[in-house]
């Protein structure tokens, strides 16, 4: 399947253009490398222009001459192309790009941009005479014409290379996505059977889990910002996973969502916002719940490393040491009943200075960061079943399970006992 096949196979495109045209009243269409239509509604040859032009195989061939001259020009320029085609319409290209590929148009218009005048209709005339159209179906065709002002062209060209740019990068975001699953495929597997070979020297069996000590030097690769070796460390972790056979998913992903809290706050300890990473926690416990793939699996806990990860680069700049030191303490006595003033004093500044240059910062101020990090805690330990909401309230520093859960609902959207079913599933 080529690239343009590609673009094409799941009908987004078409629908959208169908939008297009339904919001515009113009047509488009989309063409290869050699301006043959591949992607064509039926209302496309409602000019009556097009229509005698391309009853002929010789104006046929001019048309597609014309619209992949158009696809060339509209790549070269990188950006949409007005022009005139071989009968003198107007016409607008948008060029299709993937992986720095030309693989196509979206050509739309046959429109005029003047009055039909008897110097255009000349015009037409003098560019299809050899095509053998009636003159006078012609001239009823020409007075057909939509006339459509410069602003209007314009606009309808723009809003078309937007389309057909963010059709391209979706569907290039999709494949480099399969990619990138296949290379973790390649490196698990690799991984695996060394694991395997090795077992099989020295009569040992596979580990029950991964050991806390490679998960240590995880984090400590996340807090140091090092992401080459917090990859290496996390994708040995997962061939752990992988020979300790989990019988049942729902185990696997516990495992896992313990993993992404635990790498969630060394992201927190070297820097990173707090509340963009609840952000992220929580739209990633919707996505594990989807996967019923070990693969699947895989490539989700690697792309929440690699957004932990960029949020500690992003942070490394802006954050001062003033407020890792604070979230460092604070996140170190939980279970203490803590007060801005002890905060404070543990990083040996004012009340005053540490809450304007931490809501400076973080968007937040410190207790309300206080109160988030408990509740990430709190998430920690809700996917531990060995303890039910009121032990998880207590521990992660909570007055009370009532004032917790009324905290962690306003945050989180839902209670912790949905929170816990939904991360178990």
């Amino acid at each position: 399947m080529n690239g343009l096949q590609e673009l094409l196979s799941d009908g987004s495109l078409g629908r959208i253009l169908r939008s297009f045209r339904e919001a515009t009243g113009l047509v488009a269409i989309v063409i290869d490398v050699s301006g043959e239509p591949v992607l064509t509604p039926m209302a496309w040859e409602n000019c009556s222009v097009c229509r005698l032009v391309r009853a002929s195989p010789e104006g046929r061939a001019r048309c597609g001459a014309s619209y992949a001259d158009a696809g060339r020009q509209a790549v070269r320029l990188g950006n949409l192309y007005v022009f005139q085609c071989h009968a003198g319409l107007v016409n607008w290209a948008a060029p299709l790009v993937a992986d720095s590929t030309h693989i196509g148009s979206v050509i739309c218009g046959q429109v005029t941009m003047w009055d039909v005048d008897d110097l255009f209709m000349k015009e037409v005339a003098d560019k299809t005479r050899d095509l053998g159209i009636e003159p006078s179906a012609l001239r009823r065709a020409v007075l057909e014409l939509e006339q459509l002002s410069t602003i209007k062209v314009q606009a309808a060209a723009e809003l078309l290379f937007a389309v057909a740019s963010y059709m391209v990068q979706a569907k290039d975001l999709a494949i480099k996505q399969r990619q990138e699953i296949s290379r973790q495929q390649a490196l698990l597997g690799e991984a695996i059977q060394e694991r395997k070979r090795l077992e099989q020297e020295m009569c040992v069996a596979a580990p029950a889990i991964y050991s806390r000590e490679k998960e240590e030097k995880l984090l400590r690769a996340v807090r140091a910002g090092r992401r080459t070796e917090a990859r290496g460390i996390l994708n040995d972790i997962l061939v752990d996973i992988f020979m300790a056979r989990p019988e049942r998913l729902d185990i696997l992903k516990a495992r896992l969502l313990e993993l992404t809290v635990v790498l969630s706050r060394a992201a927190v300890e070297a820097g990173a916002h707090l509340e963009r990473l609840l952000g992220l926690n929580y739209h990633c416990i919707e996505d594990l719940s989807r996967l019923d793939t070990f693969d699947g699996l895989c490539f989700w806990i690697v792309q929440m490393l690699d957004q932990f990860m960029d949020s500690v680069r992003e942070a490394s700049s802006g954050s001062s040491r003033l407020v890792r030191d604070a979230v460092r303490y604070m996140r170190e006595n939980l279970a203490r009943k803590l007060t801005l003033e002890d905060v404070a004093a543990a990083v040996h500044v004012s009340p005053s200075h540490l809450s304007h240059v931490f809501k400076q910062e973080t968007g937040v101020t410190v207790m309300e960061n206080l109160t988030l990090i408990r509740l990430e805690e709190a998430k920690r330990l809700l996917s531990d079943l060995r303890y039910n909401v009121a032990e998880v309230a207590e521990k992660a520093g909570f007055s009370d399970p009532a004032h917790f859960s009324k905290c962690f609902k306003r945050i989180e959207g839902i209670a912790p006992s949905d929170f816990r079913r939904r991360s178990s599933a």
